[in-house]
């Protein structure tokens, strides 16, 4: 991908720039999480810890992480990595007392909805399917509300997957909840995913791990 930017057009008309993420970018991507997923778990932990991730990602050689943006304003993100479990232990050990930190702050605020799963948090290694190598993990990906349905989303998963392949990686794959997320679970099979399993996370949430191989799209 060309990282000053690439110009797009879909669904409603707006003109859409897909791009690498800077510093500069962090805030605005926060904010834009938070709208997309105000009840997940993520941003419950809120801005403190949502600063640590993506600052991870930035500094991190093996992450992916682009900016959709609409009149210099950004307007949606994706980021992975194409070393899921070495990505997540490096930003573990850096990080970790920044972690711990914006934890406990939002433990104290939500305790009942925090609890165990801030420590699964913590040792999260990016769930990669099993007997599958060289695949890059696209961990967070969101639209602004007001940009929904204009293809922001796909054309950022196609960039996003371009530059996975375009690094070596063979696949691309994700995890997503499977109760109450239709319209998710068909995002990703529209933009070329397949359903490669089904698990159930910390005894509880039902979790799917679609995948797209580079080596299909070839054929």
């Amino acid at each position: 991908m060309d990282s000053t930017g690439t110009q797009v057009e879909r669904g409603a008309g707006a003109l859409v720039t897909i791009r690498a993420a800077t510093p500069q970018d962090i805030a605005e991507t926060i904010a834009v999480h938070k709208a997309a997923f105000p009840a997940f778990f993520l941003s419950m932990l809120g801005d403190r810890f949502l600063l640590q991730l993506y600052r991870g990602f930035l500094q991190d050689s093996t992450s992916i992480w682009l900016i959709a943006s609409h009149n210099s304003r950004l307007v949606g993100f994706v980021a992975g990595t194409t070393e899921p479990e070495g990505f997540f232990k490096r930003l573990l050990f850096c990080r970790w007392p920044a972690f711990i930190a914006a934890g406990a702050s939002a433990f104290f605020r939500h305790p009942l909805q925090i609890g165990r799963r801030f420590l699964a948090a913590l040792m999260y290694r990016g769930e990669k399917p099993h007997g599958i190598d060289n695949a890059t993990l696209l961990s967070s990906i969101g639209v602004s509300p007001h940009y929904a349905g204009r293809g922001v989303g796909w054309s950022l998963v196609e960039h996003f997957c371009e530059e996975a392949f375009s690094r070596g990686s063979d696949h691309v794959y994700l995890l997503t909840d499977d109760a109450n997320n239709d319209a998710a679970n068909r995002f990703y099979v529209k933009c070329g995913f397949s359903l490669e399993s089904s698990f159930t996370r910390n005894g509880e949430r039902k979790m799917n791990r679609y995948i797209r191989s580079f080596s299909e799209e070839k054929e």
